[in-house]
């Protein structure tokens, strides 16, 4: 299954290798240059992502960057009746003690307020390959790991996809999103709130978006089938775990789609931007 990636390295043929890898990441962003501090959010997440996964022609992470990348108090915008005029990249949250791997979130926008917080992961093709469901489910399951106990983490690690299901390591990604959002309510974990002035999260009003971005039906058959497939395997998911006591956000489901058609209407994109993102993605959605 390649019709997508294929249609995406088209007009980069001398640019890309045989994988749909640019040489650089700069290749891959709006005009080609990485605000400072930008460069080091994705520098201290994990993976090196800048020199690796970046550099390729569907990266996620590099679809959400430029999605996302101009928002600022000029530049807000506007999602759920919340206006958010900050965003940052590869925000790292622990799930649970004594593990060296955190959940890293692709992208979180705050609103000016700081009262409003948007967790956002990103998938471009992801969903379209098999992956299991490779979960450490003994270090989960262990309640004194766990840094919230409000929740019954275990009614949501039990949980495991049916194997009709293509992308299974979406929902453990998912897993550990939850965890590592709601290690927040029980003391301050990851520096990047506290230096953005947020300390508490009991006071701070929360959203969890899986952003995937829907290929065209008509284009891509394949694409957009394995697309509904994870989308059947999430609703599966939050359906099962929506009743968990002490859960105090779920992830929603938000195609790249309907995120481009407010920013459209919106009007804060900067010059050329959309031009750039409806040439680069959104002509394959």
């Amino acid at each position: 299954m390649g019709e997508l990636i294929d249609a995406l390295k088209a007009d980069y043929t001398g640019s890309v290798n045989k994988n749909g890898y640019f040489d650089t990441y700069r290749k891959n962003i709006f005009k080609g240059e990485m605000d400072p501090s930008f460069q080091e959010m994705f520098d201290e997440g994990s993976g090196g992502e800048l020199h690796s996964k970046a550099e390729a022609v569907h990266s996620s992470s590099m679809l959400s960057y430029n999605f996302f990348h101009w928002i600022d108090d000029s530049h807000p915008f506007e999602w759920d009746g919340v206006k958010y005029t900050k965003v940052l990249f590869e925000v790292k949250m622990k799930t649970i003690k004594g593990s060296p791997a955190p959940a890293n979130m692709d992208v979180l926008l705050i609103d000016k307020g700081k009262k409003h917080l948007l967790f956002i992961e990103s998938k471009f093709t992801e969903y379209t390959v098999t992956r299991e469901f490779n979960f450490k489910r003994r270090s989960y399951e262990r309640r004194d790991k766990w840094y919230n106990k409000d929740i019954d983490w275990n009614e949501i690690v039990k949980y495991v996809p049916d194997k009709k299901y293509k992308y299974k390591e979406g929902v453990k990604q998912l897993i550990t999103h939850l965890f590592g959002i709601h290690s927040q309510f029980t003391e301050v974990i990851c520096d990047t709130f506290t230096k953005n002035g947020i300390d508490n999260f009991k006071s701070v009003d929360l959203k969890f978006i899986t952003l995937i971005f829907k290929p065209s039906k008509e284009k891509y058959t394949e694409e957009y089938n394995a697309y509904m497939d994870y989308k059947k395997l999430f609703e599966d998911f939050v359906g099962k775990i929506k009743k968990t006591n002490g859960l105090k956000v779920l992830p929603e489901w938000v195609s790249y789609s309907e995120i481009w058609e407010e920013m459209k209407k919106q009007g804060q994109m900067p010059e050329g931007l959309e031009y750039y993102l409806d040439e680069r993605y959104m002509r394959f959605a």
